[in-house]
């Protein structure tokens, strides 16, 4: 290989290696997810728990009991998740929802955005004054409920409802836990407050996948559906077998209708005539006429020229000069070669037909 190749093979590999890197710099990650370093990802909550002597563990579907407290900053439970979920919860787990559109958050009130300031009257929050939440939610306060941030209108953007043995803490959007504006103002000082603490276990719950499940595509089916297609798969069998049987004797078709060789023969020779090649028009002419005339005398193909003629003169009208101009001599000019088709189709009719010799 010489060195020109080669330092194009060097500058394509840098194109491509520096291309692969800018691309997988432009995609970090999906947002809010626990490994995107995204300004809308979550990687940095996740490393704040660690660095603050927590233990905080990416699963996907409800927590285990050893779990103390979960994250969810995106809610995709069905109706069965969520009951399964809100279990846990009853058991004694902290559940954190950072999703308005979640089944197991209050009912949403107004809108809320930048930074809000209050002083938090619940336990573990109150050193929590202000929180920047981007662009959120608050929701409709129910009764018996601890709230934080809330305004004159009776709505809060963080609500703690006790459920069973545990309980639920609301908040009115994400944008509190991601990598954008997890440093801003008190937001790393409420997701320690929320996550972290000595001998605590939280869990990031990261949104359930299509296809992550254990239901296959024919359970997604309802069975009045199924009922459907079964019987539409029975009617569709009934039909091949009824089609594809056949009663009585088989029918004879009608065969299509073979040209005569004489036709195809004078066909070449017209297209060769229009070539002007008329010896080689008058070869192709004789040489399928060869092979019908050695059926009709009885002769084997390779058979003499000489017997060939004289077999056609004693059982044809024609005289040896005749015979000799259709089979054997030089065609130099068109008028020739019309003879010669008109001697050979001559030959043919007179042995086919079978007709006495007349000299």
């Amino acid at each position: 290989m010489s060195r020109r190749w080669i330092w194009i093979a060097v500058i394509a590999a840098v194109v491509l290696g520096g291309a692969y890197l800018g691309a997988s710099r432009q995609n970090p990650g999906a947002p809010l997810d626990p490994t995107s370093t995204s300004p809308d990802g979550a990687k940095a909550v996740v490393e704040l728990v660690g660095r603050l002597g927590g233990e905080i563990h990416v699963v996907e579907g409800v927590p285990t009991a050893d779990v103390d407290v979960a994250l969810v900053l995106e809610d995709r439970f069905g109706r069965e998740q969520a009951d399964d979920l809100e279990g846990w919860v009853r058991r004694g787990g902290t559940l954190v929802v950072a999703d308005p559109t979640s089944l197991l958050t209050p009912r949403v009130g107004a809108g809320v955005t930048d930074v809000v300031t209050a002083r938090c009257g619940v336990v573990g929050l109150e050193d929590v004054r202000e929180i920047d939440v981007g662009v959120s939610r608050r929701y409709v306060v129910p009764d018996g409920t601890a709230t934080c941030f809330a305004s004159t209108s009776g709505e809060a953007y963080l609500v703690v409802e006790d459920r069973g043995e545990g309980q639920i803490v609301s908040l009115g959007g994400p944008s509190v836990f991601t990598n954008a504006l997890l440093d801003e103002v008190d937001n790393a000082v409420l997701a320690g407050a929320l996550l972290s603490g000595e001998g605590r276990r939280a869990a990031f719950v990261r949104p359930v996948l299509a296809g992550s499940g254990d239901r296959g595509l024919v359970d997604l089916i309802e069975t009045p559906v199924r009922a459907a297609l079964a019987q539409l798969l029975v009617v569709f069998a009934l039909v091949v077998l009824w089609r594809g049987r056949r009663l009585g004797r088989p029918v004879t078709e009608p065969q299509p209708v073979q040209i005569q060789g004489a036709e195809l023969t004078n066909a070449v020779g017209r297209l060769l005539q229009n070539n002007r090649r008329p010896d080689r028009a008058a070869a192709i002419l004789r040489d399928h006429a060869r092979r019908d005339l050695s059926s009709l005398l009885g002769l084997p193909l390779d058979a003499p020229l000489g017997v060939v003629e004289s077999t056609i003169a004693a059982r044809t009208s024609l005289d040896v000069a005749q015979v000799r101009r259709a089979v054997s001599d030089l065609v130099t000019s068109d008028e020739l070669l019309v003879e010669v088709a008109h001697l050979l189709n001559r030959i043919r009719e007179e042995l086919t037909h079978d007709r006495p010799a007349i000299r």
